[in-house]
């Protein structure tokens, strides 16, 4: 069984070890939380029994336990320039035994390091059983769905390292405007600007499994907040992004 007072109890103990004044920090402890309460929305819009709801928040509690050792490793939380957090989060939990502090259990913990190894991935590795499948899609999904919070919440500088007046000069990549339009997810590799960045988070909403995923973005009116945070200065530049303002939200309905 799940003892969840003990959960949070051991983050809270393993979190303390690092300094909350640091933004970076602050900003993955929130989005622990944050996440979590995505989860639970998305239990209990899919009413789920209790035990695979405590499954569910344990998952979102431990999915970036590696994000606060790779910021003060590297200052970075680019994967692309440092390590992969999931995988990252997966070692600390169960190669180094880790998980053992937030659940004595141990029979969720092929779900859990499953889940865990799969909610950055571009693609889902194939194989998974239906069970595996649901909180994989679960933390997927409110990881996404907290991310848009994030990036309305913190400053530029935080979450894509470049200052507002910079990032307005910037310009679409092709490839990018591309992926966009075709409303795809966007591959990171292919980013090339910070303008690229932005448009990669919002693009989220193009992976989301859940049906009510979608109504939450919808509700919360994330496409439009995510959009407005942002003003090409270019022309050719502003009329691309507004094209694909327009093709988000006709995604959405």
């Amino acid at each position: 069984m799940i003892n969840f007072q003990k959960a949070t109890e051991a983050f809270k103990k393993y979190i303390s070890q690092y300094d909350e004044t640091i933004p970076s920090i602050r900003l993955k402890i929130v989005h622990t939380y944050e996440v979590m309460k995505c989860s639970d929305y998305l239990c209990e819009q899919l009413r789920l029994n209790q035990e695979d709801k405590e499954l569910a928040a344990l998952i979102a509690l431990l999915h970036d336990i590696g994000r606060f050792e790779q910021w003060m490793r590297y200052q970075s939380f680019a994967d692309y320039k440092t390590i992969d957090h999931a995988l990252f989060s997966s070692q600390l939990l169960f190669d180094e035994g880790l998980i053992r502090e937030f659940i004595d259990d141990s029979q969720y913990d092929r779900i859990i390091k499953n889940a865990i190894e799969q909610h950055n991935k571009y693609k889902i590795d194939e194989g998974f059983d239906e069970r595996t499948l649901l909180f994989i899609h679960i933390i997927r999904d409110a990881d996404k769905l907290d991310n848009f919070r994030v990036k309305e919440e913190e400053d530029l500088e935080t979450t894509i390292y470049v200052s507002y007046d910079e990032v307005n000069k910037e310009t679409i990549s092709p490839k990018i405007y591309d992926q966009f339009y075709h409303q795809e997810l966007i591959y990171g590799p292919n980013r090339i600007t910070h303008l690229d960045m932005w448009l990669s988070y919002i693009a989220f909403i193009f992976d989301l499994h859940f049906l009510k995923s979608l109504q939450y973005v919808k509700e919360k009116n994330w496409v439009n907040r995510s959009f407005d945070r942002i003003n090409p200065s270019d022309p050719k530049t502003h009329e691309q992004y507004e094209t694909l303002r327009r093709r988000a939200l006709d995604y959405i309905g």
